[in-house]
């Protein structure tokens, strides 16, 4: 089951639940986000975890910047804001992580997460991921390259929340905070060059349209279920046929342990 949690938990911190814009590899003067007026969150990712996040915020729309730091590695670092429901966030983390291996070198059953798990069809409780990850906000979240930053404009409302790198695995630590008091009633909205939305097996451009260069995009979510949303340049001649192919070779081999053709 580990490998199980660390792949939920990893798609889930990355969903976008609420409308957010976003602008990745942008400066804050390129991205216009900051003619905003919004309150400013700024978020330093180093290896060891995440610097800038006060024990307590006030509730609102937050223009929040991510810098990853070198020591993050070649990959950089992310954080994403989680709010759970129904459990309180030290068992929301330890769904995350999971169950520990027991003796034997498997997963022993946990009670938090056990107790919480959606049932199977049949009706038992060997079924998904425990509910309590579907009933949590996902506000979203952003990474960064190492020495580079990246913005996000999302909505913390009150309550407990998470920042978290979305992986069991990842070297930063978690941190929970508060956030306090009511959300403003006049938010002001990012203009966006384009609206991607989300739903149950779609993702597509739904107002304005994507161009080459740093942007502003608007993420919604229309689905039942949590969404992400990840983009990644590929050569210039790739088309639209290769990558079904490499999706399609990544479905049939699935967890074999056998990598994709990728032919």
């Amino acid at each position: 089951m580990r490998r199980l949690f660390s792949l939920v938990a990893l798609l889930l911190a990355m969903s976008m639940l609420a409308p957010v814009a976003t602008a990745q590899d942008a400066t804050p003067a390129a991205s216009g986000l900051a003619d905003l007026g919004l309150p400013t969150l700024d978020v330093t990712v180093t290896a060891a975890g995440y610097e800038g996040i006060p024990e307590s915020l006030e509730a609102g729309r937050y223009l929040v910047t991510i810098t990853a730091a070198e020591d993050t590695g070649e990959f950089g670092g992310n954080v994403a804001f989680v709010q759970p429901s129904g459990v309180s966030a030290d068992e929301f983390l330890g769904m995350l992580a999971g169950p520990p291996p027991d003796a034997s070198g498997g997963d022993s059953a946990s009670p938090v997460v056990d107790a919480e798990a959606t049932p199977a069809e049949d009706g038992s409780e060997a079924g998904g991921p425990p509910a309590a990850l579907f009933e949590a906000t996902f506000a979203g979240g952003t990474f960064a390259v190492p020495g580079q930053s990246a913005e996000i404009v999302l909505d913390l409302p009150p309550g407990e929340w998470i920042a978290e790198a979305g992986d069991p695995e990842a070297s930063q630590e978690p941190i929970i905070f508060e956030v306090t008091g009511e959300m403003p009633v006049d938010l002001a909205e990012p203009e966006s060059s384009a609206t991607l939305t989300m739903g149950e097996y779609v993702i597509k451009v739904t107002e304005g349209e994507l161009s080459a260069g740093p942007q502003v995009l608007k993420i919604e979510n229309i689905g039942a279920q949590p969404h992400f949303v990840f983009g990644s340049r590929g050569p210039d001649d790739l088309t639209e046929e290769q990558i079904q192919v490499a999706l399609d070779e990544e479905q049939a081999v699935g967890d074999s342990g056998t990598p994709p053709a990728y032919s």
